[in-house]
């Protein structure tokens, strides 16, 4: 089998719909950082891997939005143990969630591993979106609408106002 399994005991947040200082957030993604560098077991594997991230918790988070975001910290230290970046095409992300007491369940996963060989047959029959070059996003730029002339007013000026001509202001012409 080739698989390498450990478990984070951290609790996650979604931070998407937090409101905190921005210390207290660096403290909590420091400290899962931490944890995950402390029990990270090492790795030597090929390069080509599955990696699950499943998050033990009393309740249940959205799967599309808030899953990913509540693990992040986690997964950068995984990324950064195996020398990789995040988003490198080298590595597939997986996330699950169970209920239990809080911590996060780390696998990895290669070659005729059951997790590997089913993410591969999901990829098979519904192959994951092609990474996104930097440059493949730039917009046209917009195009601005003519200013429309100004209105003369619709009354006549009174006192003062009535006095001033347009070569009394700076800038405007005659």
């Amino acid at each position: 089998m080739s698989c390498i399994r450990f478990e984070v005991p951290v609790r996650t947040v979604n931070i998407t719909n937090r409101r905190e200082h921005h210390m207290e957030r660096h403290k909590r993604a420091k400290g899962q950082r931490d944890a995950t560098h402390l029990l990270w077991p090492g790795w030597s594997g090929p390069a080509l891997l599955v990696v699950r991230l499943t998050r033990v918790s009393p309740r249940t988070l959205d799967s599309g939005d808030n899953l990913p975001i509540a693990m992040k910290s986690i997964r950068d230290e995984v990324a950064r143990q195996l020398r990789l970046d995040d988003a490198s095409p080298l590595v597939r992300w997986v996330y699950a969630q169970v209920l239990g007491a809080p911590s996060v369940l780390v696998e990895l996963s290669w070659g005729d591993d059951p997790l590997a060989a089913a993410v591969r047959t999901q990829d098979a029959l519904a192959p994951p979106l092609p990474p996104v070059s930097p440059g493949a996003a730039v917009r046209a730029p917009r195009k601005r609408k003519p200013k429309a002339p100004k209105k003369a007013p619709s009354r006549p000026l009174r006192g003062l106002a009535a006095l001033a001509t347009p070569a009394s202001y700076p800038g405007r012409k005659p």
